[in-house]
């Protein structure tokens, strides 16, 4: 069976690096990675911009992206991702598996 990655890219701020986060895994089908990720997509709620005037969601090749413009003309940007975990160092019932 397939494992898929729900991921998350967030965007830099100020120079401050914000590392990628792996938000669920997903084992089955792409449409189902896809479909959960739609939702997580729907419900997030970013910590920057705290009061956003505006929200954006684009569909991409692998995903989506979320846009927030802040109150005072700032953008950020959020890209969700669906990936195709081809290779773990653990076994798949090891410390880790969802």
């Amino acid at each position: 069976m397939v494992r898929w990655g729900l991921l998350l890219d967030n965007p830099a701020w100020h120079g401050e690096y914000k590392p990628m986060e792996l938000l669920a895994t997903v084992d089955g089908t792409r449409e189902s990675a896809e479909a959960q990720l739609r939702e997580l997509v729907r419900l997030y709620r970013p910590s920057d911009p705290t009061k956003p005037k505006r929200t954006r969601i684009y569909r991409t090749v692998d995903g989506w992206a979320l846009i927030c413009d802040g109150p005072l003309g700032q953008s950020f940007a959020y890209r969700f991702m669906v990936c195709e975990l081809e290779w773990d160092s653990e076994p798949a019932d090891g410390p880790g598996t969802v």
